[in-house]
This record gives C-alpha cells, structure tokens and sequence, in this order.
C-alpha cells in the first residue's frame, strides 16, 4: 500500500517573486493632490504579474476600477483629480512595465483611434499623440 502524506496550508509554499528594484518606478507629480488627509507627491508603475493582466482584461468595460491598466498604482478617485500633465507622465512611464499582451492592446486601441485625450476624467491606456504647437 502506498504512503500518502497530506500537506496542511502551513505546509505549503509560498510563490513569490524575488524582489527587484527595477520591477517598479515612481513618478512624482508636478502637481500633488489631496486624498482625505495624505498629500499624494508621487505615483508608484511597476511590473504586474500574469494574474493581474488577465483580471484586468476581464474587467475591461465591465467595472471602472479596470480602466487604469494594472501597472498604475494609483485609486480612481486620485486618478480623477490628477492634472492632465501628470496624468500623461504617468502613463508614458507607465509603458515601460507594460508586459507584451498590455502593449498589443494598448497599441490596438491608440491605432483604432479609440484612446481618450489625457485630460479626460477617463484615463487611457497610453500616452496620446499631441497636436504641434502653432508658432507664428
């Protein structure tokens, strides 16, 4: 007869990624706002875990909260006050932790030229192409 051994939730291991300093920046804000009585200075992107891709994809206009692509740290109600300058630093570092699956959407979406402008209460999922400035 074979031996079975049972395994307890103590006993199981725990996965983990190893820490890495560069699996995540931060983005300080030009202009800082107010969240009840923390003084938010700076946004943290970082790099996300296939999990998370794939929860966000299946929240994608489903739920607000799945509108800010996973590698912003950072509540919708900050993110709704945020200046637009801000905003757009964020999400153009943002695109440095985009795993492969994000940045095929994200470039899908600013290709089918349904990326909002970066001063929308919405956020996009990438930076915007800018209008040149007129001189003259």
């Amino acid at each position: 007869m074979a031996e079975t051994t049972e395994t307890t939730a103590e006993d199981k291991p725990v996965a983990r990624l190893v820490d890495n300093p560069a699996r995540e920046a931060w983005v300080d804000l030009d202009w800082p706002v107010q969240y009840g009585d923390e003084i938010i200075a700076r946004i943290r992107v970082r790099r996300v875990s296939g999990k998370e891709v794939q929860d966000y994809f299946n929240g994608m206009g489903k739920d607000e909260n799945f509108i800010i692509p996973p590698v912003i740290d950072c509540a919708m109600d900050i993110w709704n006050v945020l200046d637009a300058e801000d905003q757009e630093k964020i999400e153009v570092r943002a695109q440095d932790f985009f795993p492969p699956r994000l940045r095929r959407v994200a470039e899908l979406i600013l290709a089918n030229g349904e990326a909002l402008s970066a001063s929308s209460a919405t956020p996009s999922i990438g930076p915007q192409p800018t209008s040149p400035e007129k001189t003259g």
